[in-house]
């Protein structure tokens, strides 16, 4: 794959494959979180230390109930979810060196065999990414349009793959950039305040146990994000 910045006027994405080649003015990358587009164009921001996580699906527990939890741990945090047909969708969180601690601990809180599979995400989070260059739009995963408070990533990976089919073509990636802002509007304070607790859970879990009326202001702040 082939371009240059800023876009000119007559030039077109050159697009080879092993059986064609392609010529486009506009291209959509909807390839994934470690987009390969967004990598060849250089857009992908450097690898920093992070938190990286394991995900699996295990029987639902008895009384699980449908709800979302987010556990804090010691090393790290754990999300919990139901996905259907009597399975929980169960992820860690911790930094590399505690990841087999909070592993063992999921182990015995959920009778997890030591041989269970599990799939790893590393690095977890990255710096966003710009919705749009002259020329090309960034969709789904590859926009990294994912809520952070809730994980909700269907949602937002759609309404970004129609704000990019809705982009007029008088000056469209300033009104995408746009547009992605103000999907966010209202959600981001509350990121970055979730995101601080988890990365912090030991301070958090400290703070709340004398915050008063705690419950009423965890529901207060997930209400203000989940809502759509």
């Amino acid at each position: 794959m082939r371009r240059s910045f800023p876009l000119r006027r007559n030039e077109h994405w050159q697009i080879s494959t092993a059986q064609s080649k392609e010529s486009a003015r506009v291209l959509v990358a909807a390839d994934g979180r470690n987009s390969t587009v967004a990598r060849l164009c250089h857009l992908m921001p450097s690898k920093g230390p992070d938190r990286v996580a394991l995900q699996t699906h295990v029987p639902l527990p008895d009384g699980f109930g449908d709800r979302v939890v987010l556990q804090l741990l010691r090393e790290g945090y754990s999300g919990q979810a139901p996905v259907g047909d009597g399975l929980l969708n169960l992820c860690l969180v911790s930094r590399p060196n505690d990841l087999a601690t909070v592993k063992r601990w999921a182990e015995r809180e959920f009778s997890i065999p030591t041989d269970h599979p599990w799939r790893t995400i590393a690095p977890l989070a990255r710096t966003a990414l710009p919705a749009s260059r002259p020329g090309l739009y960034l969709v789904g995963d590859a926009a990294r349009v994912v809520e952070p408070f809730t994980g909700e990533g269907i949602y937002y990976a759609l309404r970004s793959g129609e704000l990019a089919a809705e982009a007029d073509r008088v000056e469209p990636e300033p009104r995408l950039r746009a547009a992605h802002r103000k999907l966010y509007a209202g959600r981001l304070w509350i990121n970055w305040l979730a995101r601080t607790a988890v990365l912090h859970p030991r301070l958090t879990s400290n703070l709340l146990a004398v915050v008063p009326n705690q419950q009423w202001m965890l529901r207060k702040l997930t209400k203000k994000v989940v809502r759509l």
